[in-house]
């Protein structure tokens, strides 16, 4: 069984219209492969050679896509016990050491944007901070050795 791809619907839809357009593009390239095999010697044939190499990233491409929206789980749609951090929440938390304040919403790797503040559920900050109630202290296992932490704003928007 594949596994769940957590998005939000907005990268949902993002997802939807560039499999659209690589489509559009898979249907192009047919086309140009066509008019080029229609030249005569393939061998020596580079618009044939270049089409075919694109056709075959293109269809890698839809081929992913089409895996990841078959098994996509929409975070926006999750019903989730509102008072904990999961997946779609967004999180305030303190560092206790350094006191400094940090704010990120929690969402699947391939979201994953720690500059914009998305972080993915699947960091080792993120990870720690799951299940979490606002007002909770928590320890993270960071890179850089464990830091401890304080959940002080739990929202879903």
């Amino acid at each position: 069984m594949a596994e769940v791809f957590y998005v939000s619907r907005k990268k949902y839809e993002e997802l939807l219209e560039e499999l659209k357009n690589l489509k559009e593009i898979k249907q192009q390239l047919s086309q140009e492969i066509g008019t080029a095999a229609a030249q005569g010697d393939l061998k020596e044939n580079a618009e044939y050679h270049a089409a075919k190499e694109k056709q075959a990233e293109t269809l890698s491409r839809i081929n992913e896509l089409e895996l990841r929206l078959r098994n996509a789980q929409i975070t926006d749609d999750l019903t989730v016990d509102k008072s904990e951090a999961r997946i779609g929440a967004t999180v305030t938390i303190v560092d206790q050491a350094a006191d400094i304040e940090f704010t990120y919403t929690l969402v699947g790797p391939s979201e994953a944007n720690p500059d914009k503040g998305l972080l993915s559920v699947k960091s080792p900050l993120a990870n720690a901070v799951l299940g979490k109630k606002q007002g909770e202290t928590f320890e993270a296992q960071l890179p850089r050795g464990p830091r401890t932490y304080k959940l002080i704003k739990l929202e879903y928007k």
